[in-house]
C-alpha cells in the first residue's frame, strides 16, 4: 500500500474496518505471505538493491530479520502447511522466472521446486504441503500445472486453455484459477499424500466476467 509514494506493507482488521502500518522503510516492501500460525509475514523488499525475502513478526513494531539475500529479485508465493518451507520465485538472467524452496529450519539452504528456461510463478502448497501447483508458459501461454513437492515426481498438467492465480481450496479437493478469458474456474483434484499420479474431474465455471 502506497503512503507519499513509499510501498510498505499494512494489515487491515475486517472487522472493525481499521488499517494499521507493519512495515515503513524507505524501501518497496511488498508481496507479503501470512506463516500457517497467522503470526509472522514473509515479504519481499529491495532495500539492498534486490528484492530479497524479509521475515517479520505481524504485530507493529515486532521483530524483522533478512531472511534471504542473493543477486537475483525474489518474492515469496506461499508458506507449507506445516511451517518448514516458504515457496518462492526467483528471476534468473538465464532461465527467467523459477520457483524455489527456503528451509526454515535455521541451516538449510534454497533448493530448486522448478527451474527451466519458461517463466513459473505463483506456487502454492497444497493442504498436506506434498504438492504444489503453480503457473507456466512453457506452452506458449500460461497454464496451470501441479507436481510432487519436494519431489521428484512429474508435473501434470491441469488448465487446457490457459489459466493463471492458482489456488487450491481449504479442503484441498479443488483447484481455482482464473483462464485467460476472465472466468473463475474449479477444477476437482485429488491427491492423496503417497500417489504418484492426481486424480482430477471436469472443469467447472464458478464465475464469468461481464462483458
Amino acid at each position: 500500500n502506497p503512503v507519499d509514494g513509499n510501498v510498505d506493507i499494512w494489515l487491515l482488521d475486517t472487522r472493525r474496518g481499521v488499517f494499521s502500518r507493519l512495515t515503513s522503510d524507505v524501501a518497496d516492501d511488498v508481496m507479503p505471505v501470512w506463516s500457517p500460525d497467522g503470526g509472522r509475514i514473509v515479504f519481499s523488499s529491495n532495500r539492498k538493491g534486490t528484492h530479497d525475502l524479509y521475515l517479520k513478526s505481524a504485530t507493529a513494531g515486532g521483530s524483522e530479520e533478512l531472511l534471504l539475500a542473493t543477486a537475483q529479485d525474489e518474492q515469496a508465493t506461499d508458506w507449507s502447511p506445516d511451517g518448514r518451507f516458504v515457496l518462492f520465485e526467483s528471476l534468473d538472467s538465464k532461465t527467467n522466472l523459477d520457483l524455489w524452496a527456503l528451509p526454515l529450519d535455521g541451516n538449510g539452504k534454497p533448493f530448486p521446486v522448478v527451474q527451466t528456461n519458461f517463466d513459473e510463478r505463483r506456487g502454492q502448497f497444497s493442504r498436506d504441503g506434498k504438492w504444489i501447483a503453480y503457473q507456466s508458459d512453457e506452452s506458449g501461454r500460461d497454464e496451470i500445472y501441479v507436481q510432487p513437492f519436494p519431489g521428484p515426481g512429474n508435473k501434470w498438467p491441469i488448465s487446457t486453455n490457459g489459466g493463471s492465480q492458482v489456488r487450491w481450496r481449504r479442503d484441498g479437493k479443488e483447484l481455482f484459477y482464473v483462464a485467460l478469458d476472465g472466468r473463475l474456474m474449479a477444477f476437482p483434484i485429488r491427491v492423496a499424500s503417497k500417489a504418484e499420479v492426481p486424480q482430477v474431474g471436469t472443469p467447472v465455471t464458478l464465475f464469468v466476467p461481464p462483458l
